[in-house]
């Protein structure tokens, strides 16, 4: 314990200094982009932006599996552009999904990216750190129409119609501090560019906590459009043979939950919501890749807690490899977004339609 302690004061000064060094860029940038000195690139098509000001744990991939599929159900050409955190292909860019067929692996493209190439039929998926070179690609191959920018917050070299800022209801809004002392990725005074602010895994607020979070966000801009998600248990599926089984069919079991996740405490909160009774989770990092190690550790541990379950998320489903064991069975619950408030999709309605006028937003 002393060790520790000694470490924490020698590393938290460190930390401040770091998040000052952070925030005079993350600022500087955005002065650059204000003054026009460098500027936003527009693509001949129109982009819905999905992003937030923190450090993840906010759901933007299912927000962005949700816009994608609204606007392919009207009929609009759509892609999704992604950076494709961890995937080996990101730096050149590479098509995941050309909407008929999935072109890449997991590997390649990185796990959010491919879970959107699953969920998405009839979208292509591109991956890229330059979206603007793979919003090009899409034009070429596809004729899109409208793209949905996942994680585009902060990617403001690309001009974008609707921006959207997503705040979990797990974490309050408050000035923060910037990474890595705290969990912003901006100053919290950058909400104002955006169009819309949703605050996700709203399931976990009652009425008066989203009251108060809509007043929190109203008293720094009041005009400002705030609307909530929430997270929903779609489906249940066996691992490796996707066998599908009733939601209902977790109620009463106990289970071993583990995930690597931004926000772990989610999938608990989706197994309470079904009734199961999770006696453990176990926390891996975001975007981590499973081990033979960890799987052989879990099943050791499920054994030793007497339960014949795991249970985790299709997120981490995608990177588990071949895992079959004889006296347990590996469970995957999947997740949706819903937006339920009209109010949130006559405002995109408005832009989409053949009457909205086409803004460019950048900085």
């Amino acid at each position: 314990m002393e060790k520790t302690s000694w470490i924490k004061q020698i590393l938290f000064p460190l930390s401040w200094v770091a998040a000052g060094l952070y925030g005079f860029g993350v600022r500087f940038r955005l002065w650059l982009y204000r003054r026009q000195i460098l500027l936003s690139r527009s693509l001949p098509f129109k982009v819905i932006s999905i992003g937030n000001l923190t450090a993840g744990g906010t759901g933007k991939t299912p927000h962005t599996a949700l816009l994608a599929g609204y606007l392919h159900q009207k009929g609009i050409k759509t892609a999704v552009l992604s950076r494709g955190y961890g995937g080996t292909k990101i730096k050149k860019g590479a098509v995941i999904s050309d909407g008929q067929s999935m072109v890449s692996t997991v590997e390649e493209g990185g796990e959010e990216p491919y879970w959107l190439a699953q969920k998405l039929p009839g979208v292509p998926v591109v991956v890229g750190k330059d979206r603007y070179c793979s919003g090009m690609a899409c034009v070429q191959k596809w004729q899109t129409q409208w793209a949905v920018l996942d994680d585009g917050f902060q990617h403001i070299s690309l001009s974008r119609e609707i921006n959207i800022l997503l705040f979990s209801a797990s974490r309050p809004i408050h000035s923060g501090k910037l990474l890595p002392l705290g969990f912003l990725r901006e100053p919290i005074a950058e909400m104002k560019r955006a169009d819309i602010i949703l605050i996700s895994h709203a399931e976990r607020l009652d009425p008066s906590g989203r009251i108060e979070m809509r007043a929190k966000i109203h008293s720094r801009f009041p005009a400002m459009p705030v609307f909530f998600s929430e997270h929903k248990p779609s489906i249940l599926w066996r691992y490796p043979d996707k066998k599908i089984l009733p939601l209902s069919w977790l109620e009463g079991k106990p289970l071993l939950a583990f995930c690597g996740l931004a926000d772990p405490e989610s999938l608990l909160f989706s197994l309470e919501q079904l009734l199961a009774d999770p006696v453990k989770l176990i926390e891996f990092p975001d975007h981590y890749y499973y081990r033979e190690k960890d799987k052989r550790d879990l099943e050791t541990l499920g054994r030793s807690l007497k339960t014949h379950w795991l249970v985790t998320t299709e997120k981490d489903a995608l990177k588990l490899g071949a895992w079959e064991v004889a006296d347990l069975q590996v469970l995957v619950l999947g997740i949706e977004v819903e937006v339920q408030d009209p109010g949130f999709w006559e405002l995109i309605d408005r832009e989409i339609g053949p009457e909205a006028k086409g803004k460019r937003r950048g900085a």
